[in-house]
């Protein structure tokens, strides 16, 4: 008796996803054949021990026919679309690449969503890059998977951060722009990184959110951090470069803004 061709493939993807969860102390909940029509497992988050209130599903494809050098494939039929847009838990889509024994993840709730809104009653193909921030590691689901599904910021070095906000891939940048300005608005290294990328690269490989570090940082009330969160020795230097932007620089920055985003309380009107 022979078992299935793509058993092996199928379960060495699953297996994979289950020692990366509970390795970072979560529960992995598989669900059996019978009841897969679009969810192969679910995640129960744990952090520091604390049962969160909090589940998330997988839908997992495993095999050399779902990636290529450089890019994942998870195809769709409408109704799986239908059921993930419209489910009550998050769902995210994993491909396992088994030549490289590694995966990588999507939002797949919120791209169902979005291919929805103009394809009702159509199915796809999810395509996705293998990009700097969604591999799926040991150390890449605690400190970028999880914080992600929790609505926070991801937790990685500001090094790391700053490789990601010069990626020529505007949502990698867009994701280290707002990370880094989250998680390291209290550091030198991370001004320097923004104002360097704002002043080095092309407005098409810029994102408002770079525009709304810099409010930050000059601090005006309406959209700047409140008094004293950024250290006066981190932000007094860091100010002093943004005053040296010419008329290049300046232009750059109200090129990102839309004409009608100078009333109180805009961006526009905090950066004027």
């Amino acid at each position: 008796m022979r078992t299935r061709g793509n058993l092996i493939t199928e379960r060495a993807g699953v297996n994979f996803v289950r020692s990366l969860v509970e390795g970072v102390g979560s529960l992995f909940k598989e669900i059996n054949l019978q009841h897969d029509f679009g969810h192969d497992a679910t995640m129960v988050l744990v952090i520091d021990g604390q049962v969160r209130p909090r589940e998330v599903a997988f839908q997992i494809k495993s095999g050399a026919s779902y990636v290529s050098a450089t890019t994942c494939f998870l195809p769709a039929t409408a109704a799986h679309v239908y059921f993930w847009a419209e489910h009550d838990l998050v769902t995210v889509g994993v491909v396992y690449d088994p030549a490289e024994k590694t995966a990588w993840w999507i939002d797949l709730q919120t791209a169902a969503r979005n291919f929805r809104t103009s394809n009702p009653k159509s199915g796809t193909s999810f395509t996705f890059g293998k990009k700097l921030w969604n591999q799926m590691n040991e150390t890449d689901v605690s400190s970028i998977l999880v914080p992600t599904l929790l609505g926070e910021s991801p937790s990685v070095p500001h090094e790391r951060l700053c490789h990601w906000v010069m990626s020529n891939d505007i949502e990698t940048h867009d994701i280290g722009v707002r990370a880094i300005r989250a998680r390291h608005y209290r550091e030198s290294a991370a001004w320097d990184c923004l104002i360097d990328a704002f002043k080095s690269r092309p407005i098409e490989l810029l994102t408002a959110n770079i525009a709304i570090a810099l409010a930050k940082l000059l601090g005006h009330d309406d959209i700047g951090y409140y008094s004293g969160q950024i250290p006066p020795e981190v932000r007094g230097p860091a100010i002093s470069r943004v005053l040296t932007f010419g008329p290049e620089e300046i232009a750059k920055l109200l090129s990102m803004l839309p004409d009608s985003d100078f009333e109180r309380p805009s961006l526009g009107y905090s950066l004027m």
